[in-house]
């Protein structure tokens, strides 16, 4: 019988004794929380699925279409964007986007607008593809804005494409309707692609709402590649299974133009599982992980706040804080003194940008017994620093 507190069943023990690289890549006394895999248990439902497709011995070249058409129909219910079922790609998660929108919109040293702090594979696939990054830095001092009028500032003609995390990550901002608006305006107005990563629209907190960008106004769409996927909500990166979609028809046809002979889709455990995932069937195990995560952002709030020298901004959704250390130390000093005295593992700042420097991202998807032992190694750590 489904008991809501599952999500809040994991020991440390048990979770070693389970596969999984984020518990098994430091020894077994350090408490992993810089990976941003939830501990929580798959939902039966997926596990279900999953094993129906294994007994049917799904293994063989298959069609991607029915992951296709349940993308399609949850794209038009959820996120407000219609598009054909042809006008989506299954992907290896959200990551091949990046790349793929980079190729499709620069040519070698066009300037690409990046966030700073912003998850780095936006950084690498800027890099790979040999465009030059512009920093549109994001400031913990007002609230992680994204300030529209400073993004005008950095528009040039060499800018192609506009990189969007939302929700954000590292910062955990939900995006306004407004800035939304903003970054619309920009690229319809020059003329300028948008990729926009939407990973996390599931994970938000205090009755906010997630806001496609491509859902605004057909102009911005026409312009928007926007990628999903189901590793943070669902617990399952390694079925590497994501989709991206356009209601652009020449730029679809352009990006799977690019992708041929690199990019294969995925496997066929995920597409059978995917129709699953993206109905409606199993709202109630988000709803309940959202519980729980709340449930885990408060008593991380407390705690920091009782140690002294961080500052935590707000949590608007993710399952990833980005506290502030001020203790004299940069990111990856911080990393280092935590690991050896603390033995705990958390993600240095400086990996998503200049602007995330003094900053660890800390994964808060766990149960409150092992946060708690985390937080009681942090606070006995800092304690000799004062």
């Amino acid at each position: 019988m489904y008991n809501e507190d599952i999500f809040n069943s994991m020991t440390i023990e048990g979770m070693l004794a389970a596969p999984g690289r984020k518990w098994h890549r430091d020894p077994p006394d350090v408490i992993p929380l810089w990976l941003a895999d939830p501990d929580f248990p798959t939902a039966p439902g997926i596990k279900k699925v999953l094993l129906n497709a294994v007994h049917d011995e799904t293994f063989l070249y298959g069609s991607s279409l029915p992951a296709m058409e349940a993308a399609a129909e949850k794209l038009k219910r959820v996120n407000g964007v219609e598009v054909p079922p042809e006008n989506v790609m299954m992907t290896q998660g959200v990551i091949p986007g990046m790349w793929l929108a980079a190729r499709h919109a620069c040519r070698e040293g066009d300037e690409v607008i990046v966030t700073s702090p912003m998850y780095g594979p936006f950084y690498t696939a800027t890099e790979v593809t040999r465009n030059r990054p512009v920093h549109w830095k994001l400031e913990m001092e007002e609230g992680y804005r994204f300030d529209v009028e400073k993004l005008k500032e950095l528009i040039t003609p060499k800018t192609r494409l506009i990189f969007v995390c939302n929700p954000h990550n590292p910062c955990g901002r939900v995006m306004t309707e407004e800035e939304l608006k903003g970054i619309a305006d920009v690229a319809v107005d020059n003329k300028i692609f948008v990729m926009v990563d939407e990973l996390w629209e599931d994970i938000i907190y205090d009755g906010r709402r997630h806001i496609t960008l491509a859902s605004l106004n057909p102009e911005i769409a026409n312009l928007t590649i926007t990628s999903w996927g189901f590793s943070k909500t669902w617990g399952i990166p390694g079925l590497q299974i994501g989709y991206l979609a356009t209601t652009n028809n020449v730029i679809m046809q352009n990006l799977r133009q690019l992708a041929r002979g690199v990019l294969r889709g995925t496997n066929t455990l995920a597409i059978a599982a995917a129709p699953v995932i993206l109905g409606e069937g199993l709202d109630y195990w988000k709803r309940d992980m959202i519980k729980h995560l709340e449930k885990i952002r408060e008593l991380c709030y407390k705690r920091f706040s009782e140690m002294g020298n961080i500052i935590t901004p707000k949590l608007e959704g993710t399952y990833l804080m980005f506290p502030k250390f001020d203790y004299g130390m940069t990111s990856d000093e911080m990393d280092k003194f935590l690991f050896e005295k603390a033995r705990i593992r958390l993600n240095p700042g400086s990996h998503f940008g200049p602007n995330g420097e003094g900053h660890m991202r800390v994964l808060t998807a766990t149960s409150e017994s092992i946060m708690n032992e985390a937080l009681d190694r942090m606070e006995k750590a800092l304690a000799t620093l004062k």
